[in-house]
């Protein structure tokens, strides 16, 4: 099996990939996969699991992703938000580009292709859509993760002969459901895109501020994404003394390292998604949206929580830690993680029958 997803920058992307790894394994324990990355280093190579490098710009890097899916009995296109324009929609440049590219070379070499549960934003331009239509086409199973990305999708797939679209939620939510720690810090987890930084970092230093005075709890600052560093670290400069005294910084390099993090945290206010993801169903959580997909979660999943441009940043600040100082949602969201992750059972069943033919072929 091959992963071409955007592992690497992020922790939520790492632990996309390790899930899939995770669920087919348990089906099909002597299962080896390959798993495409960003940059190396947050994914440990072991018997079962081999990173690699897709810079798919250097001939090399194409090289070792053409061999990789040359070689796998299924290729897996995303998870995350792999249907996007934001940062170019063609055949080239940005996400799209790179999953259009791996859907072509699937195709080059006779392998099926199944996108992972994936985020499909709205299309804005023509030529992006376009190229969504082709690398959604070419699957023998289409999965997404939420009803936003289904009925995006419905557009882009309109006049395309495609498989019937499927719903599954995030595989990461597996790793969910990890046991509360009532005594814990409360996590944040900004967001950075070159859209609102400021702004973000107002918001949040005023969330770590009000955390400190009104609840009387430590705050964690955590980049879930290696490019949030900086960023992440502005944003306790600009809180007040002396309650920054009690806000600390955590960057980690691993998706254990971010796991332990966020399952030390007694609540969590985040825009990462894949924070509160792997948060979900074991303490409070506030969303600070700024995108479709964290829009959808909140939806979906029954999260408070606010747009980055929802009020003032004082306004916005504290709604989002009254929505943590208790948890009214608690059941709830117990049962819609329990009833979201029984869906991930279609997605591995279509993918280890996608699997078979190809790898009866294989060893006959």
């Amino acid at each position: 099996m091959t992963i071409c997803g955007n592992a690497g920058y992020n922790r939520g992307d790492d632990a996309i990939a390790l899930a899939l790894v995770e669920g087919l394994r348990a089906r099909l324990p002597e299962l080896h996969a390959r798993v495409a990355m960003i940059a190396l280093g947050s994914i440990a190579a072991t018997d079962e699991v081999r990173p690699f490098l897709a810079a798919r710009r250097r001939p090399r890097g194409l090289l070792g992703l053409a061999y990789a899916i040359a070689r796998a009995d299924l290729v897996i296109i995303g998870g995350g938000s792999i249907i996007q324009d934001k940062f170019g929609g063609g055949r080239v440049k940005g996400i799209t580009g790179y999953a259009w590219m791996v859907a072509r070379l699937a195709a080059l070499f006779g392998r099926p292709v199944i996108t992972a549960p994936i985020g499909v934003d709205a299309i804005t331009t023509e030529r992006a859509r376009q190229s969504a239509a082709e690398l959604l086409a070419s699957a023998r199973a289409i999965f997404v993760r939420d009803t936003r990305s289904m009925a995006n999708c419905d557009a882009i797939l309109a006049a395309a002969a495609a498989p019937v679209l499927q719903m599954a939620c995030d595989p990461a939510l597996a790793l969910a459901g990890a046991a509360p720690c009532p005594d814990g810090p409360v996590i944040l987890a900004p967001a950075f895109e070159g859209e609102f930084d400021e702004l973000v970092i107002d918001i949040f230093a005023r969330i770590a501020t009000e955390v400190v005075e009104r609840l009387g709890r430590e705050v964690i600052v955590v980049s879930m994404d290696s490019r949030d560093d900086a960023r992440s670290t502005r944003i306790i400069t600009a809180v007040p003394m002396p309650a920054r005294a009690r806000v600390s910084a955590s960057s980690p390099a691993t998706l254990d390292v971010a796991l332990d993090v966020l399952r030390g945290g007694s609540a969590l206010i985040a825009m990462r998604l894949h924070a509160m993801i792997l948060s979900y169903g074991s303490r409070p959580i506030a969303c600070l949206s700024r995108t479709t997909k964290t829009d959808a979660f909140m939806e979906d999943y029954r999260v408070p929580g606010t747009g980055v441009r929802g009020d003032t940043p004082e306004a916005v600040a504290a709604l989002l830690v009254e929505a943590v100082a208790s948890w009214p949602q608690r059941e709830e969201q117990a049962a819609i993680l329990a009833t979201r992750c029984a869906t991930l059972d279609g997605f591995f069943d279509a993918a280890v029958a996608l699997m078979r033919p190809q790898r009866e072929t294989r060893t006959a």
